[in-house]
């Protein structure tokens, strides 16, 4: 019960905090539309940001415990994963073709690095604990004028296949595989992306997270809103039998980076942690983009 109450007032103070914001699709639009006529630009794709503070109330011990041997275990360096630790992602995309087979369509490939690093756990030689992988390829059409939906405007559909691993030894290993369909929409004072996805299946015998569904499910929600300075972004994640959410506040520091604060809670939010519930608060810089 006492989550739940969490979740509800974390979506309540997102919701209210967000009030009277005012996203202007067609300056967004021209915008977005002017970095894709310059050739070899990178585009901001999930957020690229640095936390030299992300303190984890519950670390994962259990996953790298079993893998120490005991020469290891005796030498009294302490715990691997460790409260402390920096945590930062990259994340672009790069523009490949205009008019994908002759359609509306832009063809994208995507790439996001999400790194969690032990910098301040020098027993352990500082090592980076996790990375996580994401490779995406997709078509992406962008309306010329909002599609009305009644409960908001859709202003841009992507289609594509995404692989997504942390790229560990196999006692380690997580990864998965899903086509994926990705709208943006307006609506008021917010903007709005969800993520619906279909697992690719895998032989039982090669397949390192069978569950991945309870703590991942179909697809995730991120809800943006914006109100003077401030920016507001909440990812929830519904899984079938689990949930995780990560809220997000930001606000200008200099140009291009804003200073940024996130809380995050419940299960999914890594791939190595999927099955674990982790609690953690972060604190640092992220790369201002367009939503």
């Amino acid at each position: 019960m006492f989550r739940q109450i969490k979740h509800i007032f974390f979506v309540g103070f997102f919701l209210s905090a967000s009030a009277q914001a005012s996203i202007n699709f067609e300056k967004t639009k021209q915008e977005y539309m002017s970095v894709l006529d310059k050739p070899y630009v990178l585009l901001p794709h999930k957020g690229s940001f640095l936390y030299p503070i992300s303190y984890n109330a519950s670390p994962n011990q259990e996953v790298y415990e079993s893998l120490l041997t005991v020469d290891e275990k005796d030498k009294n360096r302490g715990d691997f994963n460790r409260h402390l630790e920096a945590e930062f992602q990259i994340s672009f995309l790069v523009l490949a073709n205009k008019n994908f087979l002759e359609t509306d369509y832009y063809l994208f490939f995507g790439y996001t690095h999400h790194s969690w690093w032990q910098v301040y756990n020098d027993d352990w030689s500082r090592p980076f604990r996790e990375t996580n992988y994401e490779p995406e390829l997709f078509g992406r059409k962008i309306f010329n004028s909002p599609v009305n939906l009644g409960i908001g405007k859709m202003i841009m559909m992507d289609l594509g296949y995404v692989h997504e691993s942390n790229g560990q030894i196999q006692e380690l290993s997580r990864s998965w595989n899903r086509f994926f369909i990705r709208s943006y929409f307006l609506y008021e004072n917010f903007a709005a992306n969800i993520s619906l996805w279909a697992k690719i299946p895998e032989k039982d015998e090669n397949s390192d997270n069978k569950d991945i569904q309870d703590f991942r499910g179909l697809g995730e929600i991120n809800l943006i809103g914006v109100k003077s300075f401030n920016r507001f972004k909440l990812r929830l994640i519904p899984g079938f039998t689990n949930f995780g959410y990560e809220l997000n506040y930001s606000i200008p520091w200099r140009e291009g980076l804003r200073l940024s604060v996130r809380i995050g809670q419940g299960y999914g939010l890594s791939l190595q942690d999927y099955n674990h519930e982790t609690n953690r608060i972060s604190l640092g810089v992220e790369l201002a983009h367009f939503l």
